[in-house]
C-alpha cells in the first residue's frame, strides 16, 4: 500500500459529522461495533447518491453499506494511481456540498473546489480513457455549476460530449450548460440534436419521461422530429 501523502490526506478534512462517524467507526477495525440503523441508513442514502451521479461503486462485494462507504471515500489513499478512486472521491465531495446545503458558503465552495482537484487527477492518471473521462467531466461540470462558474461547467459538458456525441444524456447536459450561461437560443437548438440522439439510442427507457417534456414543446424544430 502506498503511503497517502499530505496533500490526499486534504481531501477528507472538511467532512461532516455523519462521514466523520462512517470513518471512525471503520477504523476502529476489529473493535467496530455492529453500525447501528441511522449509520446503516444514511450510508446506503448518499452510496446511493453518488452511484446516481455516476461514481464507481461496486456492488458485488459484501460489505455493509457504512463499511463499503468508508472504503469508497478511502480508496484514493489506499490507491492513489486508480482513477476510479478519484472519481468517486471527486462525486463524493460534490454530494456533501450538495447534502449540506446550509453550511456556510465558504466550507462548501472549499468541498466543491476539492471535488474540482479530485475530477482533475482521475483525467491526469487515464486521459485516454474516454468512459472514464466522461464521468470526470460530467462530475466536474456538477461541481462548477454549484459554484456558479457557468462557462467552466459549459466547457466541462463540451468535452463530454466531444468523447461521445451519441449519448442524449450529453447533449441535454450541455444544453443545461448552454443555459446557465445566458446562451438560451444554442440551448434550445442543443435539444434538438439531444433528441436525435436519443431516438438513435433506440429511446433509452431512463431518458423517455424527459423528452416526453420535449415533445410537448413549442419549439418548432422538435415538432417536425416528432412527427417522425
Amino acid at each position: 500500500m502506498t503511503p497517502a501523502t499530505d496533500t490526499e490526506n486534504q481531501f477528507l478534512e472538511n467532512m461532516p459529522g455523519e462521514l466523520k462517524d462512517v470513518l471512525q467507526w471503520y477504523e476502529d477495525g476489529p473493535s467496530r461495533v455492529l453500525a447501528d440503523e441511522s449509520m446503516a441508513e444514511f450510508a446506503g442514502q448518499f452510496l446511493g447518491g453518488m452511484y446516481e451521479d455516476g461514481a464507481v461503486v461496486p456492488t458485488n462485494l459484501s460489505a455493509s453499506a457504512p463499511e463499503l462507504l468508508a472504503l469508497t471515500l478511502l480508496q484514493h489513499r489506499t490507491s492513489p494511481l486508480s482513477v476510479g478512486a478519484w472519481l468517486n472521491l471527486g462525486f463524493a465531495l460534490r454530494r456533501v456540498a450538495l447534502y449540506r446545503a446550509n453550511d456556510s458558503e465558504e466550507i462548501n465552495k472549499a468541498r466543491l473546489e476539492s471535488a474540482v482537484q479530485a475530477f482533475d487527477r482521475a483525467l491526469q492518471l487515464d486521459p485516454d480513457n474516454d468512459g472514464k473521462n466522461i464521468k470526470a467531466w460530467t462530475g466536474m461540470s456538477l461541481a462548477y455549476h454549484m459554484l456558479a462558474m457557468y462557462e467552466n461547467e459549459l466547457e466541462c459538458c463540451a468535452q463530454a460530449l466531444e468523447s461521445d456525441r451519441s449519448d442524449p444524456k450529453l447533449w441535454l447536459l450541455y444544453g443545461f450548460a448552454l443555459k446557465s450561461a445566458g446562451r438560451e437560443e444554442e440551448a434550445l437548438s442543443s435539444m434538438n440534436d439531444a433528441y436525435d440522439a436519443y431516438i438513435r439510442a433506440g429511446k433509452p427507457e431512463k431518458l423517455r419521461e424527459v423528452f416526453a417534456d420535449v415533445q410537448s414543446t413549442t419549439h418548432p424544430p422538435c415538432r417536425r422530429r416528432m412527427a417522425r
